[in-house]
């Protein structure tokens, strides 16, 4: 067939849809073709050299003008029917077609009339939306009265609806409003009392009056702290924020205090250009303070691996790649990592601008491989196991621990006055003077008797080449028989010290010859000349553990009867760690300081219970595999709860003069003498818990620049290939910088990276944040596609709105209040959320917003909403993450190290779903049910799914039945008039509104039908109550609570209750 034969019948084809198409106005490039070809032509014929086909590339204009190699041109503007390109789409010739068969595109027959008319029209190009420079838009003036505006984003959505010749939704009711801004600003539903209060307040009132109260009702909701938790949800799965590193054993990491700094910048409202440059380059600022070395964290956010043969060079390629992705998603909207292995085949980032970006990453210390076994050449992490941390870190602060901390000191403190309150006078003052005099004489508070020592048979010494920590020594060969060992008796030296010269590890037994109560034994080992100025026998640097066993030997008996520790401290150790939380309480071990060799060290082992010795009865204390050169072991009879704190006999002192019995007194008193036996189990119980606060210590990992690796692009992005050009950072090269790397000039750095992320040149972080952010409170971005504003992804909506916002994001400091602010102020988003029948043929998919977009709440405020409806919910801020209900031994394919999952024992059961332990390869399967993204990448967009999983977990779940159950006694307990009224009740907690009375039918006689049944099964009934640790309260009727906990659970489970209005 000719080519004018085949162009002719094209256009006899298509006459009359062409007709029809141009009643509809003139094609635009953006919004009519861009989206056709990235999706059927770019591939073979766009950005890619590598792929491209033909010499031809349509993404140009100027190309797409140039004849081709036949002489056939592919564009003429104007011109249709001389147009290659058009006669290869329109051809019934499978030889011709375009796009071909292999390809697996076909057009429509709309998209081809699209593509002949634009040509007609002149084939007019527009540079992509998103890459333009950003201009602030004029605010379009409207006049039709229908339209209430607020501010200027309703001019802008009634510009589009009038267009269309359409007008906007009533305003929701003032119920569904005020639920609506409570679960968008802080994730939670309203109090009754909030709803009420706000009906109150708008009730036949002017709309003046009702917007003063909207607007008092939005500015509290800000300044409520879980509004920082609402948006750091937002942000942690584009910071890719888990507790996990993800590859191999996944072992976990230390990063919760960057968690909290998120939460604390949103409720600071701290500028999002300052936010960008504190997580990005933290610790390249002028004396940065600790928060902003915790935000820097952000850049330690990437998978990690420390798995045995994995090759750290391929690993940092990763790592390298991982931060360029999340730098693309988190800020430009942009793919970047489709130009790792070639320039994008859709956008104009080539695979030199991937490697320019990840070299701005070259200075950041990290490890391929986070060990060493051998081949790694890693000598910071020398003897490091799967249980370690991700360094660097710094040792932080945490609020929230500090302040829990006290509390459970706190309670430590009541149960010591309530022991100290059941004896006599004459006991404490008895105990005070006995304390007085063994003070007066040991005013250390630590007595060191005279010791007997005996060595049992040596195992053998570590290699003094053996840097590693030492481990258990091994034991030494056997002699041969009649062979006499020679074993140089340990010499007690003044001051009670025992010196070793034997250079071998032994098992040494101390026996003291003691009298009186021992609530304490302290260990301590001191360097010495005779052992190379350190601490260790055979004059090493290495460490060894230290496992004492305290026992008490009584006279006549046969037999040692161990005492048990309660925890124990030390001044100096290598610190240990169990799934890299450093074990603070060394009743496991203590492993000495071997950077600290030539120091004193010392340990205090602090009894569970203290033991009373008598004439005749002998101390044992004995250290297998001791290895220390000189060392002294010393008593007390007290139980100091910081037995290295700072003069803390000397305090005791004090406090034993006075006449009043302090509360610390009346602790050391329990915890030195048990007198109450069953308080001070108690005690001992919470103590622990108060170890585990750290005294508000914690570890995190932040960023640390060092000299920076050299990157270079890699061909196809092997990581083996060196042959690419050395690329130094620097930005795309189509978008505007002001800085450019030169060679007479420093490497640009992550700073500079943060600050042209929000400075007046880029356009595409203003866009990106905006798009994102309103996606929050509409349900949609403005661009459909929030995580690819490329030619993949889709064009605005409103493509005026989302410059108009940008700009004002920009211009107003990188507020992100103040914009939040306005969005919610707007008429569009106080809309009423049921899509009309008017709209459902113009725009079923309401991208014009007509009216608002129903959702359902994120699986993290899936979680809350029921916790706070029932009342469950424990609204602390801030700290480590917890572990809620899980499956039992859904970890059990999670090794090196084998985990044990253990839920939380107590009120940390109930926090909030931000703060749920996120194992990033078990994600925890309620997470996983409602869509919550495993964050093993910079996540910008969620699914959004409807499955029947959903429903079985809120059935099921223990979180759900459990809130159920307390839902259920929060009813019970509030003695209204009858059922109806509960069930009023509990819709407006779950719902905001009272029950409809179809509604209130059908659960009435659900209701009754429960009472029938848990009333003949009352096994049923008990067994439908134990699940959770909240207690059932024993005032209410258990057949009566079983049967309203089954009307909670259904109304958990209702469709409305999980979704946003």
């Amino acid at each position: 067939m000719s080519r004018s034969t085949l162009v002719t019948l094209v256009f006899a084809i298509h006459a009359t849809a062409a007709t029809a198409l141009a009643a509809e106005g003139p094609i635009r490039f953006n919004r009519d073709v861009r989206p056709i070809m990235s999706d059927t032509c770019f591939h073979c014929h766009g950005p890619d050299k590598n792929s491209r086909k033909g010499g031809l590339r349509l993404d140009i204009r100027e190309e797409a003008l140039k004849p081709g190699k036949s002489g056939a041109i592919p564009i003429v503007p104007g011109k249709p029917e001389e147009s290659e390109i058009i006669a290869r789409i329109f051809t019934k010739d499978a030889d011709d077609l375009m796009p071909p068969d292999d390809a697996h595109k076909e057009l429509t027959e709309a998209q081809k009339e699209t593509f002949r008319r634009w040509v007609a029209e002149g084939a007019v190009y527009e540079a992509h939306w998103a890459y333009t420079p950003l201009v602030r838009p004029p605010v379009p003036q409207i006049q039709d009265e229908r339209f209430s505006l607020h501010n200027p984003i309703d001019a802008f959505i009634a510009e589009k609806l009038i267009e269309k010749k359409a007008g906007p939704s009533a305003a929701a009711d003032t119920r569904t409003l005020v639920r609506r801004l409570s679960l968008d600003i802080t994730g939670l539903p309203p109090s009754p009392k909030q709803v009420g209060d706000f009906v109150k307040a708008t009730e036949g009132k002017s709309p003046a009056e009702i917007d003063a109260a909207y607007d008092a009702l939005r500015d509290a909701l800000f300044k409520s702290p879980h509004y920082g938790e609402r948006m750091a949800v937002w942000w942690l799965d584009v910071a890719r924020f888990t507790d996990t590193v993800g590859f191999h054993g996944d072992q976990n990491q230390r990063i919760f205090p960057y968690r909290d700094y998120v939460i604390g910048a949103f409720n600071k409202n701290l500028p999002f250009n300052q936010f960008t440059k504190e997580q990005l380059a933290g610790d390249l600022l002028e004396n940065p303070t600790k928060e902003q070395l915790v935000a820097s964290g952000f850049n330690r956010l990437n998978m990690m691996t420390r798995e045995g043969g994995a090759q750290p060079k391929e690993y940092l390629a990763k790592y390298g790649a991982e931060r360029v992705r999340t730098v693309g998603g988190a800020w430009l909207g942009a793919t970047l990592g489709c130009s790792e292995c070639h320039d994008h085949k859709f956008d104009p980032f080539t695979a030199k601008d991937f490697y320019a970006m990840q070299a701005f990453f070259a200075d950041v210390k990290q490890w391929g491989v986070y060990a060493d076994y051998g081949y790694t050449r890693n000598p910071e992490l020398k003897g490091w196991s799967n249980e370690y941390p991700f360094p660097p870190e710094i040792e932080v602060v945490s609020p929230y621990l500090k302040k829990r901390g006290e509390k459970l000191h706190g309670e430590m403190l009541a149960l010591a006055k309530k022991a100290l309150a059941a004896i006599s006078a004459g006991e404490l003052a008895a105990w005070k003077t006995e304390s007085q005099a063994f003070l007066a004489k040991h005013k250390s508070g630590w007595q060191a008797p005279a010791p007997v020592v005996t060595v049992s048979e040596a195992p053998v010494t570590p290699k003094k080449s053996d840097k590693a920590a030492a481990t258990e020594p091994k034991k030494a060969t056997p002699e041969k028989a009649g062979e006499k060992q020679e074993r140089p008796q340990p010499v007690i030296e003044k001051g009670q010290r025992i010196v070793f010269a034997e250079k071998r590890a032994d098992t040494t037994k101390v026996a003291l010859n003691v009298t009186g109560r021992v609530a304490a034994v302290r260990i301590e080992f001191l360097p010495d000349a005779r052992n190379g100025g350190g601490i260790l026998r055979d004059g090493s640097q290495n460490s060894f553990t230290v496992k004492p066993v305290i026992a008490v030997l009584r006279k006549g008996a046969a037999k040692d009867a161990n005492a048990t520790v309660a925890y124990a401290t030390a001044t100096r150790e290598d610190p240990q760690y169990n799934s890299t939380v450093q074990v603070l309480n060394l009743r496991g071990g203590w492993k000495t300081s071997s950077k600290e060799w030539n120091q004193p060290q010392t340990s205090a082992w602090i009894l569970e219970a203290p033991v009373t010795l008598m004439e005749g009865d002998t101390l044992h204390v004995t250290i297998p595999g001791n290895m220390a050169g000189v060392m002294r072991v010393s008593v007390s009879p007290f139980a100091p709860l910081k037995p290295f704190g700072r003069d803390w006999s000397g305090k005791l002192a004090e406090a034993l003069k006075q006449e009043q019995t302090s509360d610390e007194l009346a602790e050391m008193y329990l915890a030195s003498t048990g007198v109450d036996r069953a308080a001070l189990a108690e005690y001992r119980k919470v103590h622990a818990e108060w170890l585990d606060c750290r005294e508000g210590r914690t570890w995190t990992m932040v960023t640390k620049a060092m000299e920076p690796l050299t990157v270079r692009v890699l061909p196809r992005g092997n990581w083996m290939d060196e042959t690419g050009e050395v690329t130094p950072p620097a930005v795309p090269e189509f978008l505007p910088a002001s800085f450019r790397a030169q060679k007479d000039k420093p490497l640009a750095t992550r700073l500079q990276l943060a600050e042209w992320l929000c400075s007046q040149e880029n356009p595409l972080t203003p866009r990106a944040t905006m798009n994102r952010l309103w996606k929050q409170f509409f349900g949609n971005g403005l661009s459909m596609v929030v995580d690819d504003l490329g030619a993949q992804g889709e064009p605005p909506s409103h493509p005026e709105l989302l410059d108009w916002l940008a700009c004002e994001f920009r211009d107003s400091g990188w507020d992100v209040q103040h914009m939040i602010r306005l969005m919610v102020t707007s008429s569009t988003y106080r809309q009423g959320s049921s899509l009309r029948a008017d709209m459902r043929e113009i725009d079923p998919a309401n991208r014009l917003l007509s009216s608002q977009n129903p959702r359902r709440l994120d699986a993290e405020f899936v979680r809350d909403n029921a916790l706070a409806i029932s009342g469950a919910l424990n609204r602390e801020l801030g700290g480590p993450s917890v572990k809620p209900y899980q499956p039992a031994d859904y970890y059990e394919n999670l090794q090196f190290p084998n985990r044990t999952y253990i839920a939380e024992p107590d009120d940390r059961q109930w926090r909030r779903g931000v703060y749920m332990h996120w194992q990033r390869t078990f994600l925890h399967p309620m997470l996983a049910n409602f869509d919550a993204p495993m964050r093993d990448e910079c996540t910008a967009l969620r699914n959004n799914s409807n499955t029947p999983q959903q429903a079985l977990t809120l059935l099921n779940d223990p979180t759900f039945v459990e809130s159920a159950r307390v839902f259920a006694a929060r009813l019970l307990e509030a003695k209204m008039p009858g059922d109806v009224a509960r069930l009023n009740r509990a819709y407006v907690l779950a719902m905001s509104r009272p029950v409809k009375k179809e509604e209130r039918e059908s659960l009435l006689a659900f209701l009754k039908s429960q009472r029938e049944h848990f009333q003949a099964n009352a096994a049923d009934a008990e067994k439908s109550l134990q699940v959770g640790l909240k207690p059932v309260p024993a005032d209410l009727d258990k057949t009566e609570l079983a049967a309203w906990t089954s009307v909670c659970r259904v109304i958990l489970n209702l469709h409305e209750t999980i979704t946003r209005y």
